[in-house]
């Protein structure tokens, strides 16, 4: 009797660690052939590979299917992408086209600020790898193409004239394209009047409630979202004039936020468009960098509630805004592939650690019935 109980207590030690993987393996996504996806052939042996690397760091948020449902999901604000969808926030390319490959490896590799989104440190073959596997979640990309990338121009200021640039940014903000229908506003009323006067020749009279808190906004991900107030949260996409100026002229897919681009001229004119665009890309970082400096912020914020009061001018925002680093990610340190890969190791060892002591804690309850 005794020896037939130790057998079967061997069976479970090292037939539950196997049954696990076996269901893992039976879970997985394994090709055995190539796909053609976004208009280009992807090999096996390649999205075997981005198989692998997905269920190594992607699948805990992301979940097994793609669905943005990962055991670690539950919680997260905003949730982990759903690729099922085949839409993406973040991209180069036109608003409802599909994003590029530069455009998904570069979210994953520098990750989402202010989100469980992180900057992923692997290969630039595991990395491609990954891209291509995302794809296989969503039919769209067995059907469609991705789209090009909508064309940028040289910044027009540059920090010797940042002052000029953050004035007129200002303009544009409350004048032309209104952004605090859905963001905060950062001026009075009578300056938002003069200035949409100055911007479209029709003054604005009135504006909504509460103008210096954000709309809640609807989107196409299944939930709401909150449009950031420039001097608190984070920009998700990168906060150098750069990466403002871009995320202007793409705008943010699947959301409220439109495309900026050539639609911030009174007459149409492309050229006047494109410097106010990047105007107001100087005048949201001088916002951002408020953030960072809370004394600053907290004297703005008092001035101008005295203003709107009427009760003293208006806040000014002062000093150069110098874009260092235009090509680089600010506060983004990727994750190497080492580091994450032992938590993902620390993970998986214990969880079957704690299968193998309850399985002994069983046996001994066992015997001591025996």
């Amino acid at each position: 009797m005794k020896l037939a109980r130790t057998k079967k207590n061997v069976l479970l030690l090292t037939g539950i660690p196997v049954l696990l993987f076996g269901i893992t393996a039976c879970l997985s996504n394994t090709f055995d052939g190539p796909e053609k996806l976004g208009g280009v052939w992807v090999s096996a042996s390649k999205l075997n590979q981005g198989h692998d690397t997905y269920m190594n760091y992607c699948m805990q948020c992301h979940g097994v299917n793609g669905d943005g449902r990962g055991p670690a999901s539950p919680g997260m604000n905003p949730p982990p992408r759903n690729f099922k969808q085949g839409i993406v926030k973040f991209q180069s390319t036109n608003l409802g086209e599909l994003p590029t490959d530069k455009d998904l490896a570069h979210t994953i590799r520098y990750g989402l600020r202010g989100t469980h989104m992180l900057p992923w440190d692997i290969s630039d073959e595991r990395l491609d790898a990954v891209v291509q596997y995302i794809k296989t979640f969503s039919p769209v990309w067995k059907k469609g193409l991705p789209g090009t990338p909508v064309e940028t121009s040289p910044d027009p200021f540059g920090p010797a004239k940042s002052k000029e640039a953050v004035a007129l940014g200002r303009k544009v903000y409350h004048g032309m394209a209104q952004c605090y229908t859905c963001h905060p506003s950062y001026a009075t009323l009578s300056e938002i009047k003069d200035y949409s006067q100055e911007m479209t020749g029709n003054a604005t009279e009135s504006i909504r409630e509460n103008p210096h808190l954000s709309v809640l906004q609807d989107s196409s991900y299944g939930h709401k979202f909150m449009p950031p107030d420039f001097t608190k949260n984070y920009i998700k996409s990168g906060d150098r004039i750069s990466n403002i100026y871009e995320r202007l002229g793409v705008g943010v897919n699947g959301t409220t936020m439109p495309s900026w681009k050539g639609g911030l001229s009174g007459t149409g004119d492309a050229n006047e468009s494109e410097l106010r665009q990047w105007a107001l890309a100087y005048y949201v970082r001088a916002l951002v960098d408020l953030k960072y400096k809370p004394e600053t912020r907290k004297k703005f914020f008092e001035e101008l509630g005295a203003a709107r009061s009427g009760n003293g001018p208006s806040p000014q925002l002062e000093g150069m805004v110098v874009d260092e680093q235009p090509n680089a990610e600010p506060d983004q340190r990727p994750l190497t592939a080492s580091s994450s890969g032992r938590t993902g190791f620390i993970y998986i060892g214990t969880l079957v650690l704690a299968l193998i002591l309850g399985t002994i804690v069983q046996t001994k309850g066992w015997r001591k019935r025996e």
